[in-house]
Order: structure tokens, then sequence, then C-alpha cells
């Protein structure tokens, strides 16, 4: 079968308009590369004659006092098109914010919201590859205000550095009735073939808790040269570690668009080709099916 004839869910990507003031990462200095408007019906166009079926809008970074009004935004779109495109929101809160739990009522309140993501990646040592402020996995208020994740019910999407997979695996023990769907293949930054057992030695560690999935994804984000091949040994690890039934594919759109030469097309012909001799049973699992079920769809 074609890969065009395979349903698909995006797992993964963005919608912005830096002209709307909304976005100051956009528009700071250092970030030219993606200061271009990317909307419902960009992503649309990206789809071309791939069979996406739905997808999940992922946090933007948009302005911490308009975090709500992006929830509403993205339902709004979903109500207003045939394929109720995003079908999914995961939206933002500081879980040291004071005024955390009103905030998650607020975005409870459109029926598209599944969950939360908060940016964690950091590294002490590197302010470049740090998002985060501070390493949030060891702030106890931020641990401690987790909880809430339960009570509501909701998902998290998991935003680290594969340096982090020890940390994270606490809070993932402590919360194990939480469903964690970590990003972009646990972040594969300046792997090698040193790194690459390093970078694996995590995977496996995080794929031993039960209440753990996570994306295939970000390839374009990691390295703006990827190649089928290159991208391989990682998707092919992961699906080892975490089996069929916990692995989804993302897209990561439109980051991945601006960082690399890469289309849309080709991230998913990729994909395919490098799963290709699964089951079809497996490769609608790898696709589409775990997608409906962690996000609730």
């Amino acid at each position: 079968m074609s890969f065009l004839k395979q349903k698909v869910i995006d797992t993964h990507h963005h919608l912005w308009d830096p002209t709307s003031n909304r976005y100051d990462w956009l528009i700071a200095s250092g970030h030219e590369v993606f200061n271009h408007i990317y909307l419902l019906d960009n992503l649309i166009e990206d789809f071309g004659k791939l069979e996406i079926i739905k997808s999940i809008h992922i946090q933007a970074e948009i302005n911490i006092n308009e975090i709500i009004y992006e929830t509403k935004w993205l339902q709004n779109l979903s109500d207003n098109n045939n394929k109720g495109f995003p079908n999914a929101i995961i939206g933002f809160v500081d879980f040291m914010d004071l005024d955390l739990e009103i905030k998650l009522e607020k975005h409870l309140e459109f029926s598209n919201f599944r969950g939360i993501r908060q940016i964690l990646n950091f590294d002490k040592n590197n302010k470049e590859l740090s998002h985060a402020k501070i390493d949030y996995l060891k702030e106890e208020k931020w641990v401690k205000n987790f909880s809430l994740m339960k009570k509501y019910d909701l998902s998290f999407d998991l935003s680290i550095l594969w340096t982090q997979a020890l940390d994270a695996q606490k809070l993932i023990k402590k919360y194990n009735n939480v469903l964690f769907i970590i990003n972009h293949t646990l972040s594969p930054l300046n792997i090698d073939q040193e790194t690459i057992k390093e970078w694996h030695n995590n995977i496996k560690l995080l794929s031993d808790c039960h209440n753990v999935v996570i994306k295939l994804s970000g390839f374009g984000e990691f390295n703006s040269s990827w190649t089928e091949s290159s991208i391989r040994p990682l998707i092919l690890k992961t699906i080892d570690e975490f089996g069929t039934s916990r692995c989804m594919f993302g897209s990561n759109f439109p980051v991945d668009k601006f960082l690399s030469k890469a289309k849309y097309k080709d991230y998913w012909n990729a994909y395919y080709n490098i799963v290709k001799d699964l089951s079809t049973d497996e490769k609608n699992k790898l696709f589409y099916i775990n997608a409906e079920e962690y996000y609730k769809i």
C-alpha cells in the first residue's frame, strides 16, 4: 500500500500568527526563521494528498496572558471546519502559578482540551539547550502542584532533553496514574555513535513506566539535514522498547518546516518506509489508532 493511502493522525503540530502581537518569542531576535504566519489553511495545504484524518495542536508558546485565548481560538477553528482540526488541544499552564487551578478550569471549558505541555528542557551547563529558566523537575512546589493533572484527568506532554530522563522518571513514578506523552523521540540532540547508546538507555528507562507513551517526531528540529537513514535507528529503537501500542508519529510543523528543507510528505513517507515491514495492524496503531486512544479523539 502507498503511504498516501495510510490513515494518519498528526499528533504534534502548532498554529501561530506573529502579526497578532500574541507571540513575543516569534518576533524576538534570533527567531527570525519562525517569524511567519502559519494557520490552519497553511497546515491543510501542507497535508497535500496525505489522508490526514485528525490532528493534535500542541501549545505554541503564546504569551502567558493569552493561554486561555489560544485554547478558545483553537476550539473555534475546530468547530468551524468539516474535519474538526485540531481535534485535540494541548494547552499551557505553569505549575508554579498561583492561579494554576483557575486556569486549568478555564481550559476545561473547551471540549477539545485534553492536557498540558510545559516545556521542561533544561541543561545547567548549556543555556542554548535550556528552554526552561529553572529545572522544574527539581522544584518541590512544581512537583506538588502537578497533582492537579490527576484531579482533572489530564495528560501531560513531556518535553525534556534526553539527559533529564532520570529526573523525569521520578515524576512519572510519583504520578503513576497520569498519562505522560514524551515529545520528539526524547529529544535526540547531538547524537553520535556514543551518545546514541546513552539516549537508548534513557528510552529504555522511561519505557519501563506503564503510564508513558512516546511521539516519534521532531527530527527536523534536532537535525535540519536529517535523512530516512539517519532517523531509522531512532525510530526502530524506540519502537523496540515501547512497542507499537505506545508509539505514534507527529510532524512538529511548522517548526520542522522552517528548520529543515524537507516537505510535510517527506516526513510521513520516511516514517512509512521505516515501518513498512510491520503488520497492517501495527502500522495503523503507529499512524492513528494509538493517537485516538491516548488523546481521546
